[in-house]
């Protein structure tokens, strides 16, 4: 029993600890589930813990963005059956193919550690039109709000018409030199 224990100590000296190593028996999940109403949508997180439910977790709830996770609302703690249920507003923006991608997460909990779960669902407000194709900031450069291009232009010529005064001053400089230098 003793070499066990040696064993274990020099794997965890030689791989470096990084939290719990030998969490035996702790199988802890988040089941995400989504309900729709006539006017109200419902996501509910199930946290388990060995297929017992845990109470007075706090659940976060989060929408996938394009570079990170967007918060839905604040933390809800869980109820004695282990649920969270959390109100979904109707007004956030889809993806292309009009769906949500809805993630539930535990963050740095002393007993559970980081748990997290995601499910995808069609509850996004839908596109109106091809953003690319509007003129917006975020359009192709053809496509560049008209006061933004008319500005740049504006500034591009005023440095080239700035260049080019400079050197024809250099000219009128170096000519007037030749002249006064031939009296």
């Amino acid at each position: 029993m003793k070499r066990n224990h040696l064993y274990r100590f020099l794997l965890v000296v030689l791989l470096g600890f990084s939290g719990p190593l030998f969490a035996e028996g702790d199988d802890a999940k988040i089941v995400l589930t989504f309900e729709k109403g006539d006017s109200i949508n419902t996501c509910k997180a199930l946290v388990t813990s060995n297929d017992t439910p845990v109470k007075e977790i706090e659940v976060k709830l989060y929408v996938q963005r394009m570079f990170s996770l967007l918060p839905v609302g604040d933390a809800v703690a869980t109820d004695e059956e282990g649920i969270s249920s959390f109100e979904f507003p109707n007004d956030i923006p889809a993806d292309l193919d009009g769906k949500l991608t809805v993630f539930a997460k535990v963050e740095d909990d002393e007993n559970l550690g980081n748990l997290e779960a995601k499910g995808q669902i069609d509850w996004g407000a839908p596109r109106v039109s091809n953003d690319i194709m509007e003129r917006s900031l975020s359009g192709s450069r053809s496509n560049a709000p008209w006061i933004l291009t008319i500005v740049s232009n504006i500034i591009i010529l005023g440095i080239w018409g700035t260049l080019v005064y400079v050197v024809t001053q250099l000219f009128k400089i170096k000519k007037l030199s030749r002249h006064l230098a031939k009296k």
